[in-house]
């Protein structure tokens, strides 16, 4: 089995490599915010220092992983852009002896995580627990995954749901001294519910289109949908199906996920594909001239900066 610290998971939007010393100013940046930490239960960090010592004291522990950007993404509460590159969170794994779940197994363990502020919102923590889960299971071979919540943590609580996670109990605790609560909520997910999330057939997702790139993709010309990175897009998994249906017509043509790729901005898209698909494929017809700027038709700008767009193949 491979080293742990060699490891390096990638999902669409994100990179979750082990902590390095180097990423200190960027975990002070976001572990500094009294919003972040208290609500799960540690203190603020009160200087770059601080951090490195966590780094090389706590998050340098088995299975902890730095969730890094792969792209720019809008800095929703500062302004400006986060770059690609950046520690903007932590997802692990703890196990026996190490958690806050009383009764886990030799095979089991408890996964723990959290995101910056500014990029609260996005589904980014989901997409790296999800990342962590699949390692757990498939490379490590555990049988049960725990997770838990303080009272009042509905962000931690609707992540497990998106994950899976079943709600197992509670238990009483004193109050905390960052937060409160006297109640702390446990949820667990099995290696069978696991598999069994990852083997459900392909889905139908319903999309409309003007007629223009309709005929397109109908004739096999359109070869690549372009969309919001919003909620619902990023339920596409390779295989799904997309039903389009022409605008105001109950005209409709079925075609099958073959490759998705994440973009910061339609800019971004347009540089890396039409070198090498073509206009085309975008949905052009061969006399127009592309031009990012002709997507914002359809998306504002703020919310492409909000949630980035969807490169999706279809066939």
């Amino acid at each position: 089995m491979t080293n742990w610290k060699d490891t390096t998971l990638q999902t669409l939007r994100l990179i979750l490599r082990p902590w390095r010393e180097s990423d200190a100013e960027d975990l002070y940046r976001f572990a500094s915010d009294p919003q972040v930490g208290p609500p799960a239960g540690w203190p603020p960090h009160t200087s770059v220092d601080n951090s490195r010592e966590i780094i090389r004291g706590v998050l340098s522990a088995e299975e902890t992983y730095a969730v890094i950007l792969r792209y720019d993404m809008e800095d929703t509460v500062n302004g400006g852009m986060i770059p690609a590159g950046t520690a903007v969170g932590s997802v692990g794994i703890m196990f026996k002896g190490h958690g806050s779940y009383p009764h886990i197994r030799e095979n089991e363990a408890e996964i723990g995580y959290w995101i910056a502020r500014p990029l609260w919102g996005r589904e980014l923590i989901p997409e790296a627990v999800w990342a962590v889960m699949g390692r757990c299971f498939d490379v490590l071979g555990l049988e049960r995954l725990w997770c838990g919540f303080y009272e009042g943590n509905q962000k931690s609580r609707r992540v497990q749901q998106k994950c899976g996670f079943w709600s197992e109990g509670y238990q009483r605790i004193p109050p905390h001294p960052l937060n409160g609560a006297t109640v702390e909520y446990f949820s667990a997910v099995t290696r069978d519910r696991w598999l069994d999330m990852n083997e459900k057939p392909p889905a139908t997702m319903d999309m409309t289109l003007r007629e223009a790139p309709f005929r397109a993709i109908q004739a096999g010309r359109k070869r690549v949908e372009m969309r919001l990175c919003d909620e619902k897009r990023r339920m596409l998994r390779i295989g799904d199906v997309i039903r389009f249906r022409l605008e105001d017509q109950p005209i409709y043509h079925t075609v099958t996920v073959t490759g998705i790729r994440y973009f910061p901005d339609f800019e971004a898209l347009y540089t890396a594909l039409i070198p090498s698909l073509g206009a085309e494929a975008l949905g052009y017809a061969a006399e127009e001239p592309p031009h990012p700027s002709d997507m914002l038709a359809y998306y504002p700008r703020d919310m492409v900066r909000r949630h980035g767009v969807l490169a999706i193949e279809i066939n």
